[in-house]
C-alpha cells in the first residue's frame, strides 16, 4: 500500500436540484430529505447564479503539490492538508447538480456546461425522447450520470448516484496521511465497516484525526464516537507502548491476546496516569487477517477551538427547514 493515502472524511453537503416543475421538485424533496442543506430551484438563471457563487471554493485543488507540499516539508508531521473540521462553510458545498433536461430557459446540458467550473458530480434527468442528448453529453464529459424520469427504478438509481457523489466529494477533503500513518483506514474493507457503522448508528459526519490516528464520528445531535482499526502491526505497537510507558501488565496481556481493544482518546496510545480507559467491542474485519475494528461513544471529543460539528453549525444557522431552500 502507498505510504501516502487519502484518509476518510464524510459530512453533510448540498445537492442542487433544478426543474421547472414545482410539483416534481416537491416530490424530490420528499424522496431525498437529506440533512436540510439541499437547494431547489425552478429558475435556471437563479440556480446558475447560486452555483457560480461556489466556483472559488470548489475549483479543483491538490494539497499534495505546489506551495502546500512545500509548507508540509518544512513543518513535518504525519498528515498533509487543511483540517476540514475548521471549515464551517463545508456543509454548504455542492456535491452534485441534479438538473432536468427540458426547461424553458435552457436545456439541462446547457446549464451543466455553464456550471463546468464547479467541481462536483453532474446528474441529468431526461425524458425518453431526450436520451440521445444525454448520451452525447456523457460522451463529451459534460455529465457524469443520467436517469430517465420514466424509469421505474429512477428513485433507486438517483439515490445511489447522489450518495456516491457525496462520498466522492467529501473524500477529496480528507487529510493525506504520509509515512504510512493511518494507511489501514484507506483499505476498502475498513471503509465498508465504517460505512456500515455510520448507517447503523445514524452517524452524519466522520473525520480521521492525525493526532490520534483514529476516526472521530458525530451524529446529527453532535454525540461523538471513535472508530478504530488495528492490524497486526498496530496491535504490536500499542502493546509496546503500554510496556514502555509502565502500563499495567494485565492490560498489555489482554491486548496481546486480542481480548480487549482499548480506546485511549484523546491520546493515540497509552499514557501514564490515564484516569480512565474505555474498552470497545472489537470485531474482526472480514477478509483481513488479524485485523479488528471498533466503534464506541465518547462523552467529550475534546475539540480544539475553531473546529465545528454539523450539530453546532445547524444551531448557529437556526436549523432552517428545507422548504426555505426552494427558489
Amino acid at each position: 500500500m502507498s505510504s501516502i493515502v487519502r484518509q476518510p472524511v464524510f459530512h453533510p453537503v448540498s445537492v442542487v436540484f433544478l426543474d421547472d416543475s414545482p410539483d416534481f421538485l416537491y416530490a424530490l424533496r420528499g424522496l431525498f430529505p437529506g440533512a436540510g442543506t439541499d437547494r431547489y430551484f425552478t429558475n435556471a438563471a437563479q440556480a446558475l447564479a447560486f452555483v457560480a457563487s461556489h466556483e472559488a471554493r470548489q475549483s479543483a485543488r491538490n494539497p499534495a503539490a505546489g506551495a502546500a507540499w512545500s509548507e508540509f516539508e518544512k513543518r513535518g508531521g504525519n498528515a498533509l492538508g487543511e483540517d476540514v473540521m475548521a471549515d464551517a462553510a463545508r456543509f454548504g458545498d455542492i456535491a452534485a447538480l441534479v438538473v432536468d433536461y427540458e426547461m424553458p430557459e435552457m436545456t439541462g446540458v446547457e446549464f451543466l456546461a455553464a456550471a463546468k467550473d464547479v467541481a462536483c458530480t453532474r446528474i441529468l434527468l431526461t425524458a425518453t425522447a431526450d436520451e440521445s442528448h444525454a448520451v452525447e453529453a456523457f460522451n463529451a464529459g459534460l455529465i457524469d450520470f443520467y436517469v430517465k424520469k420514466s424509469d421505474p427504478a429512477m428513485t433507486r438509481k438517483l439515490r445511489g448516484a447522489i450518495e456516491d457523489a457525496k462520498r466522492k466529494f467529501c473524500a477529496r477533503r480528507g487529510h493525506i496521511g504520509v509515512h504510512g500513518v493511518g494507511a489501514i483506514y484507506a483499505n476498502r474493507r475498513i471503509a465498508d465497516v465504517l460505512h456500515e457503522i455510520a448507517l447503523r448508528e445514524r452517524i452524519v459526519e466522520y473525520y480521521w484525526r492525525p493526532e490520534q490516528n483514529a476516526v472521530l464520528t458525530f451524529d446529527a445531535l453532535g454525540n461523538a464516537g471513535v472508530f478504530l482499526a488495528w492490524d497486526s502491526h498496530d496491535w504490536a505497537a500499542q502493546c509496546d507502548v503500554v510496556a514502555d510507558e509502565g502500563g499495567p501488565e494485565a492490560l498489555r496481556e489482554e491486548m496481546a491476546a486480542r481480548r480487549i481493544m482499548p480506546v485511549f482518546w484523546p491520546n493515540e496510545a497509552y499514557r501514564p496516569g490515564m484516569a480512565r480507559v474505555e474498552f470497545a467491542t472489537r470485531q474482526p474485519v472480514p477478509g483481513l487477517d488479524d485485523t479488528f475494528a471498533s466503534w464506541t461513544r465518547i462523552d467529550d471529543p475534546g475539540l480544539a477551538p475553531g473546529l465545528i460539528t454539523f450539530a453546532a453549525w445547524r444551531a448557529a444557522q437556526g436549523a432552517p427547514g428545507e422548504g426555505a431552500n426552494l427558489a
